[in-house]
């Protein structure tokens, strides 16, 4: 296994047989719904997403329009795409050459206190659901709350719902104590399905080695962002990360907990926009802080359409090929295949 993002020579023919063989999934995208999506998923080879579709902070009725809305514009682009509610479907997606979406609100807001409806939104496609998103809800706290009191006894009986109806519990956006306690209550693997390693790049959103340690000890695994501002060198803090630095988190992890626990989460928002940024910096504060337009992602990873990018620089840094499968959608699959 490589520990090191060393860049060497490697065969481009090796690099494009294995991305073309292997399952790829981005485990965090924000999609938008236009027939230039498809180019990008297809150009970079991608077989499956998950999709934030609904806004984290939207209500109930806001939620289910948001969800409708997708489900319609998924039947109506069906030789592009479908709804994956199963791990067949994903296959299903790689062999006639479409995209699996896969539904992953991103809080659990819009279901509030009423336990029953996670089932109806279980009906619906959701497969991956967040429980926080930066701030306290009933179910624990987010990342971005000052006290984080762990999950809270309704927040227990919530993810045991959510294990008993086979949805994903993500922890991405959680505060540190309540993705620990969450790990703790399930019996099925969780994950954090974008985010970075605290120890390479301090911030907010990054996890701790512990939580890293917690969640990969339930099966699960952590899906490393893209974005410069969570990437980026604590010594060179303006300095756009390279591909190297993307598998330097990588590797960072892998060593920490095992190949079988890393996966690709890189949190790209399609929709995203400068004054979206500035909006969203005024709503959350300066998560993404103020990197100039063009260097807000990863070098050479700028779009799905650069997908390819992370198997060429996993096989440059000396990754086997079994090691790299895991790593751009196999580890995601196994994740998958145990909890659905």
């Amino acid at each position: 296994m490589a520990t090191t993002a060393t860049r060497s020579k490697v065969d481009e023919q090796r690099v494009e047989k294995l991305h073309e063989e292997a399952i790829v999934i981005d485990g965090s995208i924000v999609i938008d719904m236009v027939p230039e999506h498809f180019d990008r998923v297809k150009r970079g080879g991608v077989t499956a997403v998950n999709h934030t579709v609904t806004d984290p902070y939207a209500g109930l009725m806001d939620s289910l329009k948001e969800i409708e809305f997708c489900r319609k514009w998924i039947r109506e682009n069906a030789e592009h795409a479908l709804l994956a509610r199963s791990v067949a479907d994903i296959h299903e997606a790689k062999r006639s050459g479409r995209e699996a979406v896969i539904f992953g609100p991103q809080n659990t807001e819009m279901i509030g206190l009423d336990l029953e409806l996670l089932g109806t939104f279980h009906e619906l496609g959701v497969r991956i659901l967040q429980l926080t998103y930066q701030r306290q809800n009933w179910i624990g706290s987010g990342c971005g709350e000052k006290r984080d009191a762990g999950l809270t006894q309704y927040g227990r009986r919530f993810v045991q719902e959510m294990e008993a109806l086979g949805i994903v519990v993500d922890l991405s956006h959680c505060g540190p104590q309540t993705a620990a306690d969450a790990a703790d209550v399930s019996r099925n693997p969780v994950i954090f399905s974008h985010a970075h390693p605290h120890s390479l790049s301090p911030h907010i959103r990054a996890k701790t080695d512990d939580n890293i340690k917690r969640v990969a000890a339930t099966g699960g695994l952590i899906g490393i962002t893209g974005l410069s501002p969570y990437l980026y060198y604590p010594d060179k803090p303006t300095t756009q990360p390279t591909m190297e630095r993307y598998v330097e988190h990588i590797a960072y992890v892998a060593d920490l907990v095992g190949i079988d626990h890393v996966s690709v989460g890189l949190d790209y928002d399609e929709t995203f926009t400068p004054q979206k940024r500035e909006d969203s910096a005024k709503k959350h504060g300066a998560l993404l802080g103020q990197w100039p337009w063009p260097e807000r992602r990863c070098k050479d990873l700028n779009d799905a359409g650069d997908m390819i990018s992370i198997t060429r620089a996993l096989l440059a840094a000396g990754y086997a090929d079994t090691d790299t499968r895991k790593v751009v959608g196999g580890n995601l699959m196994r994740v998958f295949e145990a909890v659905w």
